[in-house]
């Protein structure tokens, strides 16, 4: 009986530790035709790492990812001037499945380097558009509209795959700090003779319990 109580009570102990995580998040849309364009954004994740042994773990976890980029252009036509601003926003699901191998420098501090693909799904991504007109007489114009980028007729991809990596550092055996790079391997574009990427940074603070 005594046996079996510390097998059940070691369980979780040699499974993993649950942990949450938030921190920012920087994406560059990379086309082969035109500028790259970047998002800037948050990530917030729920994860679990499993020690593999030899300094190896596994972390698994879920991520809500949030990314936004605003576009201002100003015109003067006739008596008019027209400003228009376009705000994108797009919200992902993402499941990270990553490796790291780690060493402790001290008892309280592990530095590690980790690796791994990532699937990524969108929810929603949509472009807010405001256009204020204000003409000389003082008359004026403001028209606002958004419009869903993912929907049956888009060109626009939900669905990603990243590979990536970083490094990062345990301290205390609670907080992790890392820093990585993740390249989306999908074209997310439908458009022919067109390709578009995804590049994303990602730094962040973690708690483990």
């Amino acid at each position: 009986m005594v046996l079996v109580t510390a097998l059940v009570m070691a369980v979780p102990s040699a499974l993993g530790q649950v942990n949450i995580g938030a921190g920012y998040s920087g994406t560059s849309m990379n086309p082969s035709i035109g500028d790259n364009r970047w998002y800037n954004g948050f990530n917030v994740s729920v994860g679990y790492n499993i020690p593999l042994g030899l300094g190896f773990e596994f972390m698994p976890s879920i991520e809500y990812h949030y990314l936004t980029r605003q576009e201002d252009g100003v015109f003067e036509i006739g008596g008019a001037s027209l400003t228009v601003e376009n705000r994108f926003n797009e919200h992902y699901l993402n499941i990270p499945l990553l490796f790291d191998y780690g060493y402790e420098i001290t008892p309280n501090a592990r530095i590690f380097i980790f690796a791994g693909p990532t699937a990524s799904f969108g929810l929603y991504a949509g472009c807010t558009s405001k256009l204020d007109a204000s003409i000389v007489a003082g008359l004026g114009l403001e028209e606002k509209q958004t419009t869903a980028l993912w929907g049956k007729d888009s060109d626009y991809r939900r669905w990603d795959v990243r590979i990536g990596g970083g490094i990062g550092i345990d301290i205390c055996r609670h907080w992790r700090i890392l820093a990585g790079y993740d390249y989306g391997l999908i074209n997310r574009t439908k458009v022919d003779d067109l390709k578009l990427h995804h590049h994303n940074l990602k730094a962040g603070l973690t708690y483990i319990f």
